[in-house]
C-alpha cells in the first residue's frame, strides 16, 4: 500500500483543512517527517490508520496521539486517504462520532461514524473529492468498510501498525523480552494456529481414548459388582443354579393353571344362570317406565287434534293480517300527502312574497350603475399621472441609497480611527516587550541547562536504585527457582520408581514356575518383586510429576537468565552515574527559578514583529484620511437627493388630487369597481332567481293537492276489504266449532303436528315391545332357583393369583437366566475391544506427547514452527545489521542444556566480533540498541510480506530513535543507518523517518515538516 493524497478536516475549536500529498516524497524512495518535540509529527501515520480502519492512535503503540482536530467537540470532522495498491487506486473517507447542531430546535446530536471506500483508479488524482469519487465499494456501514479494506491489504489494524509503522521503543523492548513474551508476540504476526491446533487435536484425541481404556475396565469389574460376582469364573456357575430355579418354576405354572381352568368353568355357569333372572328384572322395570308415561302421550293426542283444527283457519288469519297492514300503510300516506300539500302552499306563498320585495327596490340599480361611471373616471386620473409615480419612486430610491451609503462612510471613518488608535498602542507595547523577552529567554535556557542536568544525575540515581532492587528480587527469584526444580526433579524419580514398581507387581503375579519371565527370559523365579497401586493412577502421577519437573526446569532458566539481565542493567546504570556532573543545588529550587522565568514569558503574550506593525501603522493612518474624504462625500450627495425626492413628491401629490385618498392606491380602486359591479350583477341574479322560484312553488302546489286527493280514495277501498275479510274469519271459526283463543294457542303446534304422530306411534310401539318381553323373560325362568354369585367369585380370583404368582415367578428366573448369559457375552466383547483399542492407540498417545512438549527437546510443535520462522526473521535481520555496524554484530538464538536435554528458546543474542563471543542485549549503548532494534524490525517486515502473499508493504514508516546515533563530521553511524535505509526502498517500496533530528533533515530533505502552534500543528511540505 502506497498512500498518495490525505485530507485532514475539522471545524472545532482548532479547526481547519490540511491536506498532504505523499506523491512526490513517496516517489523519492526514502522521506521524512520532521518536528519539534510534542508537535504530534506521528499524527501524519494516526491519520492514515484511522481513515482505513476507524481507530484512533494510542500511545501504548508507539505511533504517538491524534492532532487536537479530532476532538470530540469538533463540528463534523472528517479524514479521507486516497492510496495505490498494485495498479489499482482507491479513496476511503471517514466521518467520526462527534457532536454536531441539531437541525431542528437549539441544543446538540451526536453524529454516528460513518465511512466510504471508492474505486479511483480511472479518475486523476487530483480530481478525487466527495462529490467525484469513482466506483463504490463499500459506503457507509462502517463494518463493511473495514471488512473490505482488510481483504485489500491482508491484514488488520493492529498488525497494519506493528508492521507499517516500526516504533523503536516497542522492538527495544520486543529485543530483551524473555522467550515467553517473544512468543506471544510472534504468535500474533506468524499464523502458526495450524500447528496449535494440531496439537491440541492429538491431545484431546489421545486424552479421550486413555480415558475409554480406563473407564471401559473400571466399568466391567463395577458391572460384575453390581450382580454380585468377583469374577467371570463365579459368574459362570451363577448362570448355572439361574437355569435350575426356571425349570422348576416351569412345573408350578401348569399345575396352578389347571386349577384356575377349573374355577373360571364353574363361575361361567353360575353367571349364565343369572343372567336370565336379571333379564326378568330389566324387562319388569322397563314396562314401568312406559306406563308411566301413558298419561303424557294422551296429553299430546289432545294438542295435534287442536292443531288440525288451527291449520284449516290459518289462510283465513293470514289474509286478514294483509288487509290490515295495507289499511295501516293508506292511513300514513295521507297524512304524508296532507303535510305535503300544506308546506307546498306556504312555500308559494313565501317565494312571491319575496319576488313582490325585489321588485319595490329596483330604483337602487340604477346608483349602482352611477357610481361605477364614477369609479372608472378615478381609474383614467392614476393612469395618467403612473409617470409622475415612477418618477417618485426612483427619487425616493435615491435618497435610500444616499442614506446608506453615509452610513457606511460613517461606519468606516469610526472604524478607520479606531483601528489606528488601537494599532499605535501595540507597536508601542511590542517595542518594549520585544526588549524584555530577549533578557528573559536567555535567563530561561540557561536555567533550563542547570534544570536538565540535574534531572539527567536524579534519573540516572533512581534508575540505579530500582536496578538494585530488580537484581535483588531476581536473585532471590533464582533461589527460589533452583531450589523449586530440584525438588521437582526428586519427586518425578519417586513418581516413575513407584509407578515401574507397579508394573513389576503385576508382571510377578503372572509369572510360573518352569515358564520364561516376559521381561528376562529366566525359568526360575527366586524373588518376585513386590508392589501396591494402580497401575494407571501411578503412570499418571508420574506423568504429572514429570511435566512438574518440566516447568519448574523452564522457571529456573527463566529466573537465571533474568538474574543475568538485571546484572547487566545495574552496572551500565551505575557507569551512567558516575559519567554525568552533581548538581549544585536541588532540582526544586531550578524548576521554581525555570517555572518564573517561562511564566514570565509567556505573560509578555505572542512575539511580536515590531517591523511589520510600524508599516500597519502608517496604512491605518492612510485609510484613515480616506474614509474622512469619503464621508464628506456621502454628505453632499445625502443633500442632493433629499431635495430631489421632495421635488418628485409634491408634482405627484398635485396630480391625483381629484382622486380619494383611500382610491389612491390602484389595487384599492380596483378592488371597489369589482365590488359594485359584484353587487349589482347579484341584484339583478337575485330577481330573476325569485321569478324562477315562484313558478317552481306554484307547480309543486298543484302537484301536491293531487296527490292528497288520491291517497282518500286508497284509504276507504283499504277499509271496505278489511271489513270483508273479517267476516270470512269469524264463519269459518263458527264452522270449525272453535274460539279465536283456542286457535291462538294452537298455532304453535300447527308445525309440530308431524313430530306429534310420529312420538306417539313410537310410543305405542315400545309400550307393546315391553310388555312382550317380560312375558318372554318369565317363560325363559321357568321354576329355576337364582344362584348365589359370590363363592364362584372368590373360587376364580383365588385360582387367578395363584397362577399370575407362579407366571411372575418363572418369568423372573428366565429373565436372571438371560440376563446372566447376556452379561457374560457382553463383557468378554467389551474386554477384546479394549485390549484393540489399546494396542491401536499406542502409535496416536505418543504422537501426541510429542507435540506437546514431551521429547528430547522439551518443545511444542507451535514453539518449534515460531522458531524455524523466528530463524528467517534474525537472518533477514542480519542483513541490515550488519552494514549499519560495520560487520561487529550478528543475531543469534540461543541453546540452553538443562538436565542434559536441550531446549530450543526464542531468546536472542548478539554475537559480537571482536571479542569473538555472543553477549546480552542489554549491554548495548542506546545508539546500537536502536540500530538492533531497527534492523529486527525491517527483517521482520520483509518476513512478513514473504510470508503471506496477501500483504504487500510498499510503504513503512519508521518512528523516532535516530537522536541516539552518533556522528563524525556528520558521516557516523547515522549515515550508514540511512544508507541502509535507502538501500532497501527499491523502485516500489518507499520508507518515511518520523524524527526531530536535525541531520535527518538535512540527510533526508524530502518530506514534510510539522509546524507547533498554539491553536495546534501545521504541516508543510518539503521537496530537495
Amino acid at each position: 500500500m502506497r498512500p498518495i493524497k490525505l485530507t485532514i478536516s475539522a471545524f472545532g475549536p482548532y479547526g481547519g483543512v490540511e491536506t498532504i500529498d505523499f506523491r512526490e516524497a513517496t516517489d523519492a524512495g526514502l522521506f521524512g517527517i520532521y518536528g519539534p518535540t510534542g508537535s504530534g509529527k506521528s499524527s501524519i501515520f494516526s491519520a492514515i490508520a484511522f481513515a482505513l480502519f476507524g481507530e484512533g492512535a494510542k500511545e501504548e503503540q508507539g505511533i504517538g496521539t491524534m492532532r487536537s482536530d479530532f476532538a470530540p467537540e469538533a463540528l463534523l470532522t472528517e479524514v479521507s486517504l486516497q492510496f495505490e495498491l498494485g495498479d489499482k487506486r482507491y479513496f476511503v473517507r471517514r466521518i467520526p462520532d462527534q457532536a454536531r447542531p441539531k437541525s431542528r430546535g437549539e441544543g446538540q446530536t451526536m453524529q454516528a461514524h460513518a465511512a466510504w471506500l471508492f474505486d479511483v483508479s480511472e479518475i486523476a488524482v487530483d480530481d478525487v473529492s466527495p462529490d467525484c469519487c469513482g466506483t463504490p465499494i463499500a459506503e457507509r456501514k462502517v463494518s463493511d468498510v473495514v471488512r473490505h479494506i482488510e481483504e485489500l491489504l491482508g491484514y488488520g489494524a493492529r498488525q497494519f501498525r506493528q508492521i507499517v509503522l516500526l516504533p523503536q521503543g516497542r522492538f527495544e523492548r520486543f529485543l530483551v523480552s524473555n522467550s515467553k513474551d517473544r512468543l506471544e508476540i510472534l504468535r500474533e504476526l506468524f499464523d502458526v494456529s495450524l500447528y496449535r491446533r494440531l496439537t491440541e487435536k492429538l491431545k484431546a484425541d489421545a486424552a479421550d481414548i486413555r480415558r475409554e481404556i480406563e473407564d471401559g475396565y473400571r466399568l466391567n469389574g463395577q458391572r460384575l459388582q453390581a450382580e454380585g460376582f468377583a469374577s467371570s469364573d463365579e459368574l459362570g456357575t451363577g448362570i448355572a443354579s439361574a437355569l435350575d430355579r426356571y425349570e422348576l418354576s416351569r412345573l408350578t405354572v401348569a399345575e396352578t393353571t389347571a386349577a384356575l381352568n377349573a374355577a373360571n368353568s364353574a363361575f361361567a355357569a353360575a353367571q349364565a344362570q343369572e343372567r336370565l333372572f336379571g333379564e326378568v328384572d330389566a324387562a319388569d322395570a322397563a314396562l314401568k317406565v312406559l306406563e308411566g308415561e301413558i298419561t303424557e302421550f294422551e296429553t299430546m293426542r289432545g294438542r295435534k287434534s287442536k292443531a288440525e283444527l288451527a291449520r284449516r283457519m290459518a289462510d283465513l288469519d293470514n289474509s286478514l293480517a294483509d288487509a290490515r297492514s295495507r289499511h295501516a300503510a293508506a292511513e300514513t300516506a295521507l297524512a304524508k300527502a296532507a303535510g305535503e300539500a300544506t308546506r307546498a302552499r306556504d312555500a308559494a306563498l313565501a317565494a312571491t312574497v319575496k319576488l313582490d320585495d325585489l321588485r319595490s327596490r329596483e330604483r337602487e340599480l340604477d346608483g349602482l350603475a352611477r357610481k361605477i361611471d364614477e369609479l372608472d373616471r378615478h381609474k383614467q386620473v392614476l393612469v395618467d399621472s403612473s409617470e409622475r409615480h415612477r418618477q417618485h419612486e426612483n427619487a425616493l430610491s435615491a435618497l435610500n441609497g444616499a442614506k446608506q451609503a453615509h452610513e457606511q462612510a460613517a461606519s468606516d471613518h469610526q472604524k478607520a480611527e479606531q483601528s489606528f488608535d488601537e494599532k499605535s498602542y501595540s507597536h508601542a507595547v511590542a517595542q518594549r516587550n520585544t526588549v524584555e523577552r530577549q533578557r528573559l529567554i536567555g535567563e530561561r535556557d540557561k536555567l533550563k541547562r542547570e534544570l536538565d542536568s540535574a534531572g539527567a544525575h536524579l534519573r540516572a540515581s533512581e534508575a540505579a536504585e530500582q536496578a538494585q532492587a530488580d537484581f535483588e528480587a531476581a536473585s532471590t527469584a533464582a533461589l527460589d527457582a533452583q531450589a523449586r526444580h530440584r525438588s521437582a526433579e526428586e519427586d518425578e524419580t519417586a513418581r516413575e520408581h513407584e509407578f515401574i514398581s507397579a508394573q513389576a507387581s503385576i508382571l510377578a503375579e503372572r509369572l510360573e514356575d518352569g515358564m520364561p519371565c516376559p521381561v528376562c527370559g529366566a525359568a526360575d523365579h527366586p524373588q518376585p518383586a513386590q508392589g501396591a497401586g494402580d497401575a494407571a493412577l501411578l503412570e499418571k502421577a508420574w506423568r504429572g510429576a514429570q511435566s512438574a519437573s518440566i516447568a519448574a526446569a523452564k522457571l529456573d532458566r527463566e529466573a537465571q537468565s533474568r538474574v543475568s539481565s538485571a546484572t547487566a542493567t545495574l552496572e551500565a546504570r551505575r557507569a551512567t552515574i558516575s559519567d554525568l556532573p552533581v548538581p549544585r543545588r536541588g532540582m526544586d529550587e531550578i524548576d521554581t527559578d525555570y517555572r518564573l522565568a517561562v511564566e514570565a514569558i509567556e505573560e509578555l503574550g505572542e512575539i511580536a514583529d515590531v517591523t511589520l506593525l510600524a508599516k500597519e501603522v502608517e496604512e491605518l493612518r492612510e485609510r484613515k484620511l480616506t474614509t474622512t474624504t469619503k464621508l464628506q462625500q456621502a454628505n453632499s450627495a445625502l443633500s442632493e437627493t433629499t431635495t430631489a425626492e421632495a421635488v418628485a413628491r409634491q408634482a405627484y401629490a398635485d396630480r391625483i388630487a381629484s382622486v380619494p385618498e383611500e382610491l389612491r392606491a390602484p389595487a384599492a380602486l380596483r378592488a371597489a369597481i369589482e365590488a359594485t359591479t359584484g353587487e349589482l350583477d347579484l341584484r339583478k341574479k337575485a330577481i330573476a332567481d325569485a321569478i324562477a322560484q315562484q313558478q317552481s312553488d306554484q307547480a309543486a302546489q298543484i302537484k301536491a293537492e293531487a296527490a292528497k286527493q288520491s291517497a282518500q280514495v286508497s284509504l276507504k277501498d283499504c277499509a271496505d276489504e278489511v271489513a270483508r275479510k273479517q267476516a270470512g274469519f269469524e264463519s269459518r271459526l263458527v264452522e270449525l266449532d272453535i274460539s279465536e283463543a283456542v286457535y291462538r294457542s294452537a298455532i304453535p303446534d300447527i308445525e309440530l303436528i308431524g313430530e306429534l304422530e310420529e312420538a306417539i306411534a313410537k310410543f305405542d310401539k315400545e309400550l307393546a315391545g315391553a310388555r312382550g318381553r317380560l312375558s318372554a323373560a318369565r317363560n325363559a325362568v321357568g321354576s329355576a332357583q337364582r344362584p348365589s354369585m359370590e363363592p364362584f367369585r372368590l373360587n376364580c380370583a383365588q385360582a387367578q393369583a395363584a397362577a399370575d404368582e407362579a407366571a411372575r415367578n418363572s418369568a423372573g428366573a428366565r429373565q436372571k437366566h438371560q440376563s446372566l448369559v447376556d452379561l457374560q457375552t457382553s463383557l468378554a466383547d467389551e474386554l477384546k475391544n479394549l485390549q484393540d483399542l489399546e494396542q491401536s492407540s499406542g502409535s496416536l498417545r505418543g504422537l501426541a506427547e510429542a507435540f506437546d512438549g514431551q521429547n528430547e527437546l522439551r518443545t511444542t510443535l507451535e514453539t518449534f514452527a515460531i522458531g524455524a520462522m523466528f530463524d528467517q526473521v534474525l537472518e533477514a535481520a542480519n542483513l541490515r545489521l550488519d552494514p549499519m555496524t560495520g560487520g561487529r554484530y550478528r543475531f543469534e538464538r540461543d541453546t540452553v542444556s538443562v538436565g542434559g536435554r536441550s531446549k530450543r528458546g526464542l531468546d536472542v543474542r548478539v554475537h559480537d566480533i571482536e571479542t569473538g563471543r555472543a553477549r546480552e542485549i542489554i549491554t548495548l549503548s542506546g545508539g546500537e540498541t536502536f540500530i538492533a532494534a531497527l534492523s529486527l524490525a525491517l527483517g521482520l517486515s520483509d518476513i512478513v510480506e514473504m510470508s503471506n502473499g496477501a500483504i504487500r508493504l510498499d510503504t513503512i514508516f519508521i518512528d523516532e530513535g535516530f537522536g541516539s546515533l552518533d556522528t563524525e563530521n556528520d558521516a557516523g553511524t547515522l549515515d550508514q543507518v540511512l544508507q541502509v535505509l535507502q538501500n532497501i526502498v527499491g523502485e516500489r517500496r518507499a520508507v518515511g523517518l518520523i524524527s526531530h533530528v536535525p541531520l535527518v533533515q538535512q540527510a533526508v530533505p524530502n518530506g514534510f515538516t510539522v509546524h507547533k502552534g498554539v491553536n495546534g500543528s501545521q504541516i508543510e511540505i518539503r521537496m530537495a
